[in-house]
């Protein structure tokens, strides 16, 4: 059972008072009300009305709102039980505007639709597709999709289609003074005013590029238009696909689900005082949660969700991790779709405010995906597998009447930077697993030198591999109770060999010895019904035996014995 941590107001399962709830609530319908403009954006470059807009910011609202609910849920197989609501994420936002200006809305609507369902598939196999994604690997996703995005983020900046008109002088001062007032209160500030520094830096940028006159007459006229309260239209919605970018979606939604694995494990460590490695069953059921939210997202004909890191933060820094303030939340947003006035304050923004904005996020993910890529040592495999498609990415963008050129059947994996980086990652990392597994072995021929021989050889090839020292303490401590057992029973009657393997995510310690089995039934044995006494000779097997390795096999033909341990990285 997780401890509550002391520094918490209203812990993940407590409930706040009315008053406390409500004012909770409204903060976080606020922080997440502001990623609405992620839509905004895909909308203008599929040359969509204002009034689609409108009635999408309201859609976005609702699907929000669902998506905040099965996050926070408990019980069952969806939700990761934690307050970590999703937003309409930049993840998608590279690949959307693609998806805009080549397919149109429908085609934006049915891929992601396509990239929820990729992340419902990868929640599926989480455990399995470790081996896939390592951390470099993890890293460099992580750090394209950040990458493509300042990319769009600098288009929007610098207003590039404005260039030479009278309005550009001032486009280029709401920009900068944006996007200084952003990184201002991120870099010198604190609290409160350094977690919320985008939504004020957006609300700083608005009301300056009012007062310049910078705010499109249109935008006003929309404004004026639009009812105090309404259902939303669903006219706009349509779906579509446009084949050659399915790997930009595929490679955003893998990306929605390593980030949606992130913060479901800080969520959990800032929930548990005594946090000692990350349940993978609410990190699960988060990922299942986070790809429906998406999938909802493309059936309401919005743009995709994921999971908001920066709502954690809020959260954490308040004090209030607990999840009643999703369902808060969450009403909120359902009563604010109801007024089109809301949405189309979204229509209001100016491009040289968004782009601020979304430079400021994009610089956040670049960073962040060095981070990961860095928490293991790069060996010369991974500098390969890292450096040459970050060049092929990058050389897309520079080349890209070249790659357009290509025969049609390459350009799925060509026409955008992300497909072509990604899978070109992917593959030669696959490619380069071949012989990467490190082996060492010994053998003694007294159990009692095995035991001092044994823990040498971890910790040395350990410190050697890379492997991490509570692994390796762990398999020292372990490989010693077998061993102990090994010899008080008097099962050995031979040479003790050892052999230990590491592929940069399982450590395998194998034992053989010529004897008798050593009999360990029920050590990591889980089963779901326990009967009469079951459930205490099971577990006090277990605590006595000292052996906790992730997974074991032992077998015997007739004399010779073999037993492997498991311990997962």
């Amino acid at each position: 059972m997780a401890k509550r941590p002391d520094d918490l107001i209203y812990a993940v399962d407590e409930r706040p008072p009315l008053p406390r709830l409500i004012a909770l609530g409204l903060q976080h319908a606020a922080l997440l009300s502001i990623y609405l403009v992620m839509v905004v954006i895909v909308f203008r470059a599929a040359d969509a009305s204002h009034e689609a807009m409108v009635s999408a910011v309201s859609l976005g609202m609702i699907a929000i709102a669902i998506a905040s609910i099965l996050q926070a849920l408990r019980k069952g197989p969806i939700g990761s039980g934690y307050l970590a609501p999703p937003v309409f994420s930049a993840i998608y936002l590279g690949p959307s505007v693609l998806a805009a200006e080549s397919g149109g809305l429908p085609a934006v609507f049915g891929l992601t639709i396509f990239a929820g369902a990729v992340e419902i598939v990868i929640a599926s196999f989480l455990r399995r597709l470790r081996v896939v994604f390592p951390p470099a690997i993890s890293g460099f996703i992580v750090a394209i999709v950040g990458i493509q995005l300042g990319l769009v983020a600098f288009d929007h900046l610098l207003g590039i289609e404005e260039f030479g008109s009278a309005t550009y002088t001032i486009h280029l001062v709401v920009a900068g003074a944006t996007l200084a007032c952003i990184v201002g209160l991120a870099v010198w500030s604190g609290g409160m005013a350094r977690l919320m520094c985008s939504m004020i830096g957006i609300v700083f940028g608005l009301l300056l590029a009012v007062l310049l006159g910078h705010v499109p007459a249109e935008s006003w006229q929309t404004m004026d238009d639009a009812a105090v309260v309404a259902l939303p239209s669903l006219q706009h919605i349509d779906y579509g696909f446009e084949a050659s970018l399915v790997p930009a979606f595929l490679v955003a939604g893998i990306a929605a689900a390593l980030r949606t694995v992130g913060v479901i494990t800080t969520c959990q460590k800032i929930n548990d005082a005594d946090w000692k490695r990350p349940d993978l069953t609410s990190i699960k059921g988060g990922v299942y949660a986070d790809g429906i939210g998406c999938l909802l997202g493309g059936v309401a004909g919005v743009t995709g969700m994921n999971t908001g890191p920066s709502l954690v933060g809020v959260s954490k820094a308040s004090g209030a991790t607990s999840r009643v303030i999703a369902f808060a939340a969450a009403a909120m947003l359902i009563v604010f779709a109801f007024s089109p006035k809301i949405g189309a304050l979204f229509v209001l923004l100016p491009e040289a405010v968004v782009g601020a904005a979304l430079l400021f996020t994009a610089s956040f993910m670049i960073a962040g995906g060095v981070q990961i890529m860095v928490s293991r040592n790069i060996d010369t495999r991974m500098t390969f597998v890292i450096g040459v498609p970050m060049v092929m990415g990058l050389g897309r963008e520079v080349y890209h009447t070249f790659f357009t050129r290509l025969p049609q059947v390459l350009q799925p994996l060509t026409n955008t930077m992300l497909s072509m980086a990604v899978v070109s990652a992917l593959v030669l990392h696959l490619i380069f697993r071949l012989g990467s597994t490190r082996k060492a072995a010994l053998e003694v021929d007294e159990t009692a030198h095995a035991r001092e021989d044994l823990s040498g050889l971890l910790r040395d090839r350990g410190k050697a591999w890379g492997v991490a020292d509570d692994i390796i303490d762990r398999a020292v401590s372990t490989c010693d109770q077998v061993l102990d057992h090994i010899e008080h029973a008097h099962l050995i009657t031979g040479d003790l060999k050892a052999q230990i393997s590491y592929n940069d995510f399982t450590l395998v310690v194998g034992l053989g010895y010529s004897g008798t089995l050593l009999s360990l039934p029920n050590v990591g044995v889980k089963r779901r019904v326990f009967l009469e006494e079951e459930s205490f000779s099971y577990g006090l097997a277990d605590f006595l035996t000292g052996v906790y390795p992730d997974r074991m096999e032992s077998s015997a033909h007739g004399t010779d014995v073999s037993i492997r341990l498991y311990f997962t990285t």
